[in-house]
């Protein structure tokens, strides 16, 4: 299985109306997470998550009720520099609503506002995937992410 740039365009599309929206807030789950779902057409996007400061969570898309594509996320803020961590988290946003074209896991290779930078390291492509981003302020690294994902093949 492929993945076409309808499904790749939808993952794009859905990342900037959940996470990186300011106009969007996540349902609480019964278990402590929170979560985003999108859906149009027979495409849903989900994206689960636990923790703030420290978070652990995996996307989903499905295709008619079948996931088809995921990406498994785990990162967070260093405790010293908790008290920015609200600032970092919004720049965050803005990089995710920012990512590469046929890449929407995550951010761009690199950007730069004020005195925030956003570094994204990634092997593979959007079919099968694992990276690692990192948020620095002043140049010294505050957040770090990892991630891995891609499709799911089912006989």
């Amino acid at each position: 299985m492929k993945i076409d740039q309808k499904t790749i365009d939808f993952i794009a599309k859905a990342k900037k109306q959940a996470y990186a929206s300011d106009q969007v807030k996540p349902k609480k789950t019964k278990d402590g997470g929170k979560t985003y779902t999108i859906k149009k057409g027979d495409l849903t996007y989900t994206d689960t998550y636990f923790g703030n400061i420290i978070d652990s969570g995996q996307e989903r898309v499905c295709l008619k009720g079948k996931v088809i594509w995921v990406m498994a996320y785990r990162g967070g803020i260093y405790s010293k520099y908790q008290n920015i961590h609200q600032e970092a988290f919004e720049f965050l946003k803005k990089c995710i609503s920012r990512m590469p074209r046929n890449f929407p896991a995550r951010g761009p290779k690199y950007m730069k506002i004020g005195f925030f930078e956003y570094k994204n390291n990634w092997q593979g492509d959007i079919e099968g995937f694992i990276g690692d981003e990192s948020i620095y302020f002043k140049g010294k690294k505050i957040c770090f992410r990892n991630y891995v994902g891609g499709l799911i093949k089912n006989h």
